[in-house]
């Protein structure tokens, strides 16, 4: 992938055993994102490139440093760039310019930070953050999603060499051997991220997956293997043959016995790694072996010499094929890998080796830095007046729809007028339902930008992260009345912290102060989907139940994929404050949209974007939501009330042919099943009104005040 060559421009100097690897690496990524059936592992041809590209730096680092005392920074780093830069930078260019034509609006903002970030070798760190974003849980993957490991191997070669150049500075200064301090130093460097590398996949693997630090490892055993080159060259010929052998054995069960679900990086990353490091420690030379010279046939050296422009561009063409025929077969998928090919040899033969081989960047690595300044600020500044240019919240946000007297906006147009002072609440008749359900133009938020309509709480940064332990600060996540008198604590996941904006209008009036205590994929159950969710629970339980601490009234939701099992563990959390004297209010959760003309995975939002004529295709069967079952048992065991909005939500089902994705001219769902925060806040008077009908507030229904509330500054 970025390994280049070691000298010169003869490509028949470089390994044969070593291109055939860089050939095997990526047909085992093209071969995983593809879909070829058996290829479940082909994801760590990744693992591989990186030992190969540890190896090959680490070569000519040494070399330099053992044949001239010193390790020059701008001729390596214009190497760096000469190999890597162009081929990178116009695969970015053409895909910024290919996600501008054919993405949703809602995504160019998106697409261009990641642009900007591939750039800048840093998209691992951001891909890492979102991975531990809870808005971003349901985010499609980027269109340079695959520049992560570019980004993990620039870090790389930024930081090595400057190690190389501190082990030199001591070797000088205190007299001491290159090659064993440098080993003892890259030892160290190894064993330690291989240690966090496990830690971190154990409790946070999506994290683990992108960060550099769990990754250098990788590259570290590469680099060893040339430290270590004098014992290795003596090692017996048959032994040699077995060392290769039983490393190409570990590459192939890599892809046939790993898939997607198994942790990576962590210790199962050892076998691709250690394996890869077999097969090259086997070819060193002199000697090299059979393996290693069956590796080096013409076809696999061919497609080695392809593979970083190969590894460049098939990912994008298959996640734009998938944007634009989601159903697409195998046979279209590997005619887009097809194109792949020919683009990267293409690539290679106008772009790569031009530029690399260029008689004045050859000899000016100032001229090389610079070309490479000027091509990094063309994706760069591409990308950024994708972003300036993308829809935003702020720019997109119109004004309410205007309603007809006494009827409102949102869920409030679903509501008969005549009810609204009543006990019950009646929905208006059937042929005002389908007007208020069927509006697809000025519609609020703007669906490209629903995703930003989050709820207030959120904004706050009142949520618990999903790897947060402490419990969010009293002073700016209290919401509702400062000065009232009764203590409200709202507790769950994201499916009850979406209701902030209603809790805060409601709390206002009541003399509530509402303190928020919700945590990102965390019902209030003692058995969540983590350990920091037990944790949190447990002290969050326990905190509860103080004296000085007791809350009057607790609100909890939960969302999917909490099973009723489990309903005897929220009645054991919110015991503590049920015992002094707590009264509990369940509110049910909310579905998840599917929309009927869209593929699987295609948000409510975005495919509102999508059909701004006809919004037929984005409406949703009436699928229950999950999480209401554990509520229900909870409220039956409890005792206590369990709120049901979805006739608000998703009205008449059955005689209006599924849930509708806009209501009263605003959109309903933004992330995932969540609602967005301009359709809460029209839910607050219907909300109000049931919580008042079952004597959990002191408003009467009647007195209920039917309007849009709006959030306060945070």
């Amino acid at each position: 992938m970025a390994g280049s060559p070691a000298h010169g421009h003869d490509r028949s100097a470089l390994r044969g055993d070593i291109e055939g690897l860089r050939a095997v690496a990526v047909l085992m990524v093209l071969a995983y994102h593809v879909g070829i059936p058996g290829a479940g592992g082909g994801f760590a041809g990744v693992d591989v490139f990186f030992v190969i590209s540890g190896y090959l730096i680490t070569g000519q680092l040494v070399r330099e440093a053992q044949r001239e005392g010193r390790v020059s920074l701008p001729r390596f780093y214009a190497r760096r760039a000469r190999r890597l830069l162009p081929a990178a930078s116009l695969v970015l260019v053409v895909t910024t310019l290919a996600g501008w034509l054919l993405l949703p609006r809602g995504r160019h903002a998106d697409l261009g930070t990641e642009v900007v970030a591939a750039t800048g070798y840093v998209v691992n760190w951001l891909l890492a953050w979102r991975e531990v974003d809870y808005l971003a849980e349901d985010q499609d993957p980027s269109l340079v999603q695959h520049y992560w490991s570019l980004s993990v191997e620039e870090q790389f070669y930024v930081l090595w060499p400057l190690l190389i150049i501190g082990v030199l500075w001591l070797v000088r200064r205190h007299r001491l051997r290159l090659v064993p301090l440098l080993t003892l130093v890259l030892s160290a460097v190894v064993l330690t991220s291989a240690t966090w590398s496990v830690l971190r996949t154990a409790s946070s693997p999506g994290e683990a997956y992108f960060a550099t630090t769990t990754r250098v490892w990788q590259l570290g055993v590469g680099a060893l293997l040339v430290l270590l080159t004098p014992p290795l060259q003596r090692v017996p010929a048959a032994a040699r043959t077995a060392l290769a052998a039983a490393g190409l054995l570990g590459i192939g069960l890599t892809v046939l016995t790993v898939d997607a679900s198994t942790p990576w990086p962590g210790s199962a990353a050892a076998l691709p790694t250690l394996a890869t490091a077999a097969v090259i420690a086997a070819g060193i030379p002199p000697e090299g072996t059979r393996i290693g010279r069956v590796l080096g046939v013409a076809p696999l050296r061919f497609v080695g010499a392809l593979s970083y422009g190969l590894y460049l561009w098939h990912w994008p063409l298959l996640r734009l094929l998938a944007e634009r025929v989601p159903d697409a077969g195998l046979a279209l998928r590997l005619a887009v890998a097809a194109l792949a090919v020919l683009l990267s040899w293409l690539t290679l033969r106008l772009v790569e080796d031009p530029v690399r081989f260029h008689p004045v960047l050859l000899r000016s690595p100032r001229a090389a830095l610079l070309g490479a300044a000027a091509a990094m600020a063309t994706s760069a500044g591409l990308a950024g007046a994708l972003v300036l240019s993308a829809p935003t919240l702020e720019r997109t946000q119109t004004p309410a729809p205007t309603a007809a007297p006494g009827t409102g906006v949102g869920a409030q147009a679903l509501v008969n007028p005549q009810t609204r002072g009543t006990p019950e609440l009646v929905p208006v008749e059937e042929r005002a339902l389908a007007a208020v359900t069927g509006g697809v133009t000025d519609l609020v938020p703007d669906p490209a930008v629903a995703d930003e309509d989050i709820s207030l709480a959120y904004r706050a940064g009142c949520q618990v992260s999903t790897s947060g332990t402490d419990l969010p600060d009293a002073g700016s996540c209290t919401f509702g009345d400062p000065d009232g008198t009764v203590d409200v604590a709202v507790v769950g996941d994201s499916k009850m912290e979406q209701w902030s904006s209603a809790l805060h209008a409601i709390g206002a009036r009541e003399g509530w102060r509402v303190r928020f205590y919700t945590k990102s994929a965390c019902g209030f159950v003692a058995q969540g989907r983590s350990a920091e969710c037990h944790d949190y629970n447990t002290v969050l339980s326990q905190y509860l139940g103080e004296e000085e601490h007791a809350p009057d009234l607790v609100l909890t939701s939960l969302g999917q994929g909490y099973p009723a099992e489990l309903a005897n563990s929220m009645v054991d959390l919110l015991g503590p404050a049920t015992a002094r004297g707590a009264e509990v209010v369940l509110l049910a959760d909310t579905p998840l949209p599917r929309p009927r003309g869209e593929a699987e995975g295609v948000s409510s939002f975005e495919c509102l974007d999508r059909h701004r004529e006809d919004a037929t295709p984005c409406w949703s069967p009436a699928d229950p939501a999950s999480g209401t079952r554990l509520l229900t048992e909870v409220s039956e065991r409890l005792d206590a009330p369990l709120v049901e909005l979805l006739p608000w939500i998703c009205p008449d089902p059955q005689g209006l042919g599924g849930c509708a994705p806009t209501v009263g001219g605003v959109v309903v769902n933004r992330q995932g099943s969540h609602l967005t925060a301009t359709y809460v806040r029209s839910l607050t008077p219907v909300l109000h009104h049931e919580l008042g009908r079952l004597g959990v507030t002191d408003t009467p229904p009647q007195d209920v005040v039917w309007n849009l509330p709006q959030d306060p500054d945070v």
